[in-house]
């Protein structure tokens, strides 16, 4: 069957283009990209074996909300070239709804989160700390922006979101009336993956986009404090950086002076991989993730995530088994970071546990469930079978037995 999607914007290297690599490389149908902005080099490698199609005109990936209007506006203006696609599946982060004002093929939503700045109340309180001017003309514009989006979401077909977090953001948001279908992105588990030889190292790790929205900070805050209490250990900070986003990593260099922090600016997967192999843990800092494709990649390779108590971590990280849902505080990082570091080689849940977490959400169950979608989708205008129930808490498992052996606990 001939799909197709349409993204805004394809240009780095985040859990939404991972995602769309994992749904063009694992369909079992054939699929064309539809996207307002593509950049090959700077995105993943997979990608360039996808058909893409770029649209004219291109669109801004600045954030300032005058490029975001003009956005909306060309994006709400293009109808997209199909050809013989039988439906279309919008990945949608705020913008892509815009899409349906003259498209009709059937259409599922595949969202990530609506508009974060407007439906976020953390990211919508942040921004009002970093920006007043921008906060107003968002309380100003915000109203005529979600009366239109109400009216394109009116259109879909069936609604997938991300995370029950993400959910709860289109529930409370009143952006549809039809029952909301949670499905997990998943984790490719033979890319990261757990060496149960390999040593862990004195270091804590930070990966993923490296952003304003992410709070790296406070990692960094965090091994501050555990290095002024005597504590001798490193961080990694690992990452795709944008052009918009130099000056915050500029600030991070500065706010990690006299530190051992090193920064890994658009790490290759190999040596992603192999930087979650060796580390202690993973430092996962986002205020109120959406969901958060990190978490998933540090279990899979048996690194425990110490993260915030909020958002999408919530589905995916389970206290004390396979990581620490904490306060957003640098104290509170730091106390586990010391935990960690001084136990039995980093040592402090069984690794294998930490994996099989991760092996609950596998890309391919992901892609598989998202390909009957878009053929129900396709074939009857809606979805006719039921919705398979798709994991609605973080489901506790039972650390595997300490016997003390090497083999046993996954180093």
């Amino acid at each position: 069957m001939k799909l197709a999607l349409y993204h805004p914007w394809i240009y780095v290297t985040g859990g939404i283009e991972r995602s769309l690599l994992h749904i063009v490389e694992r369909s079992r149908h054939d699929w064309t990209l539809y996207t307002h902005h593509y950049d090959s080099a700077s995105t993943f490698p997979g990608l360039r074996d996808a058909r893409v199609v770029v649209l004219d005109p291109q669109v801004s990936v600045r954030r300032a909300l005058p490029a975001l209007a003009q956005a909306a506006y060309r994006i709400g203006r293009s109808q997209l070239p199909l050809r013989d696609e039988q439906a279309l599946l919008v990945s949608s982060e705020g913008l892509g709804d815009f899409v349906m004002a003259r498209n009709r093929l059937p259409t599922v939503c595949y969202c990530h989160t609506p508009l974060k700045i407007l439906h976020d109340p953390v990211t919508k309180d942040a921004l009002r700390e970093r920006d007043a001017r921008k906060y107003a003309a968002l309380l100003a514009l915000g109203p005529g922006f979600s009366m239109v989006d109400k009216r394109m979401w009116k259109r879909y077909r069936h609604v997938l979101a991300n995370s029950y977090e993400t959910a709860h953001r289109i529930e409370r948001a009143g952006l549809t009336d039809s029952e909301i279908e949670v499905l997990h992105p998943g984790v490719d588990l033979e890319q990261f993956t757990l060496h149960p030889t390999l040593p862990r190292e004195r270091f804590f790790l930070v990966a993923g986009r490296i952003m304003w929205e992410k709070r790296i900070e406070l990692a960094i805050q965090a091994l501050r404090a555990a290095r002024e209490h005597g504590l001798d250990v490193s961080m990694v900070v690992a990452g795709g950086v944008d052009s918009k986003s130099r000056p915050y990593l500029q600030t991070l260099r500065e706010h990690a002076e006299g530190l051992p922090v090193e920064f890994v600016v658009d790490p290759s997967d190999e040596d992603l991989a192999s930087l979650y192999a060796r580390c202690m843990s993973v430092v996962f800092t986002a205020p109120n993730e959406d969901w958060g494709v990190v978490p998933l990649e540090a279990m899979a390779s048996g690194a425990p995530v110490i993260a915030v108590d909020a958002g999408g971590p919530r589905e995916s990280v389970i206290h004390n088994v396979t990581g620490w849902l904490l306060p957003p505080t640098p104290w509170a990082f730091a106390e586990q970071m010391r935990k960690i570091a001084e136990s039995d080689n980093g040592r402090i849940v069984s690794r294998r546990a930490v994996r099989r977490r991760a092996q609950q959400f596998a890309a391919d169950a992901f892609v598989a469930r998202l390909d009957d979608v878009m053929e129900e989708v396709a074939l009857h205008g809606s979805v006719t079978a039921p919705i398979r129930p798709t994991v609605s808490r973080p489901v506790a498992v039972p650390p595997l037995a300490a016997t003390g052996s090497e083999d046993e606990t996954g180093n």
